[in-house]
């Protein structure tokens, strides 16, 4: 078996590119990355493995925070240190996926300083994870006397009693929760110059579908969607080895 799949990686050219014979059999893949994308950022990982010589199969975990695309900061105009903050902003949105991937190659490298491309799909479940917004009210009129940290209600908390944005840590305790599935699809470009490590660009069309629909401004203000629909941009590091180890490649 092991003989196959080196026939197989040495029909790729990698041999030619890396001056490598064909006893090292790459298995096994791994990488980290960092991800941009029309609505927020993040940051995740990726585990898989081979399948022949073409083909990489695996566990993708991904977490992103991810704006309402109607969001815009502002600040109380008379006291200037106060931190800005999102008018109608009820709940900070976070998305944790975990996924299925599969990448495919579609044109190979033929020299070190050539690009790999390749088409990539993962699809799997996401949670919704909501924040509540907290803000610093002031009372009982401008100029303030007071501030109390309170959770932002829209019906309530109008404009002229917003000192500011709260602490971060406030609504950690009161954390809700939105399953739902996931899918992207796209290409991927791998240009590093070594054979067992990777820098990889991906541009991929992301979609999250909830159960319930996504609270992030006030429903007041903006109807709840269900659907995030997104493009992404990640920018990987990563390593591929054989069975033998990292360590015995990397020698």
């Amino acid at each position: 078996m092991l003989s196959w799949a080196a026939r197989g990686q040495s029909a790729t050219g990698l041999d030619a590119v890396y001056g490598e014979g064909v006893d090292v059999v790459l298995t096994d893949a791994a990488r980290f990355h960092v991800t941009l994308h029309s609505q927020g950022a993040g940051f995740g990982v990726q585990r898989g493995t081979f399948d022949g010589a073409f083909v990489q199969r695996g566990w993708q975990g991904e977490l992103v925070f991810v704006r309402h695309p109607k969001e815009e900061k502002t600040r109380n105009p008379v006291y200037e240190e106060s931190l800005p903050y999102v008018f109608g902003k009820v709940n900070a949105h976070h998305a944790l996926r975990v996924q299925r991937y599969r990448t495919e190659m579609v044109a190979e490298k033929y020299r070190k300083n050539g690009v790999s491309v390749m088409r990539t799909r993962q699809y799997g479940a996401v949670l919704g994870i909501a924040k509540p917004v907290y803000l610093e009210i002031g009372y009982p009129e401008i100029p303030y006397t007071s501030l109390e940290v309170e959770r932002y209600n829209p019906e309530v908390h109008f404009s002229d009693r917003i000192y500011g944005r709260a602490p971060w840590v406030n609504g950690l305790e009161s954390l809700g929760l939105n399953p739902g599935f996931c899918w992207s699809e796209g290409m991927a470009f791998e240009f590093h110059d070594a054979r067992t490590t990777t820098r990889t660009l991906e541009a991929v069309v992301h979609a999250d579908v909830y159960v319930q629909p996504v609270e992030i401004l006030a429903s007041e203000f903006v109807r709840p969607n269900r659907v995030h629909l997104t493009f992404v941009l990640r920018y990987a590091w990563g390593a591929q080895w054989s069975a033998k180890g990292l360590g015995d490649v990397m020698r």
